[in-house]
């Protein structure tokens, strides 16, 4: 609850007299002001391998009537799986029609960061931190979340309210990387080389592999190794269509397990 008060004051000349004052009595109007903050936090993209860099967004939102000051968010770094780029770091004011940059600090807090700011949030305004984060090479699990907690005080009172929300980053089901030799002369024969690695913590099933062939390379042969193991391939295990569409399509099951490496190797001769 607040208290508007409102007083006028009036000066006055009476005909022939000196100037003078007269005072209003005071007013006062009780009316309700509400605090809020709503805190959203989000990560991009959402699938992650290790090693690579995810960035996350945390929306800080006054959803209240009243002023909120000395905002501060802070954000773990899911017990260290996550390191903070030190200068991806960005942060922007919203006030409803503006979205203007805004000076912060950044400090470690055990496992996490805390971001603090000088600028109050009016009603109905929000801060925008974006910042990036480095998965560990040797993060383990299918799932990596991140919490971020949002506090302010209710106007220039030392009362604090606070919010937070959890970014979840899956893990990617499997990663595929092709290579080729950078350079090579007609009629020499060079392979194309798959690797498929099952980054889940269970095992995938393989169900075809399709290649688009270019023109200048005559096919020779195919081979697959699961885990480091040749999977013996029949012709009736793959295509190849006049217009050099392969696929390899085993008639046998074949299972990639939790963490292994498959590899498809196509062999072929340049031609002119």
């Amino acid at each position: 609850m607040a208290t508007l008060q409102n007083q006028g004051t009036l000066r006055f000349t009476p005909e022939g007299g000196m100037q003078s004052t007269a005072v209003s009595n005071i007013t006062s109007t009780v009316f309700d002001v509400s605090y809020g903050l709503r805190v959203t936090h989000g990560v991009s993209p959402s699938l992650f391998g290790n090693g690579e860099t995810l960035r996350y967004v945390v929306v800080m939102e006054n959803t209240g009537s009243g002023m909120l000051s000395a905002p501060e968010i802070r954000v773990d770094l899911a017990g260290g799986v996550l390191s903070f780029v030190p200068d991806s770091a960005e942060a922007f004011l919203y006030t409803g029609a503006d979205l203007v940059a805004l000076p912060f600090a950044v400090s470690e807090d055990g496992s996490g960061l805390v971001f603090t700011f000088a600028q109050e949030i009016p009603a109905g305004g929000s801060i925008l931190l974006v910042y990036d984060a480095i998965v560990s090479a040797l993060a383990t699990g299918d799932n990596i979340a991140s919490t971020a907690i949002g506090t302010a005080n209710e106007g220039d009172t030392t009362a604090a309210i606070s919010d937070s929300d959890i970014a979840t980053a899956t893990r990617r089901p499997l990663s595929i990387v092709k290579s080729a030799p950078a350079t090579a002369v007609v009629g020499e024969s060079i392979q194309y080389t798959f690797t498929i690695t099952n980054s889940l913590s269970t095992p995938i099933f393989l169900d075809d592999l399709s290649d688009q062939l270019p023109d200048g390379f005559r096919f020779t042969g195919i081979s697959l190794s699961i885990a480091g193991t040749e999977v013996p391939l029949v012709a009736t295990d793959y295509t190849l269509t006049p217009e050099g569409l392969l696929t390899l399509n085993p008639a046998a099951t074949v299972i990639l397990p939790a963490g292994e490496q498959a590899i498809v190797t196509v062999t072929g001769v340049v031609s002119a």
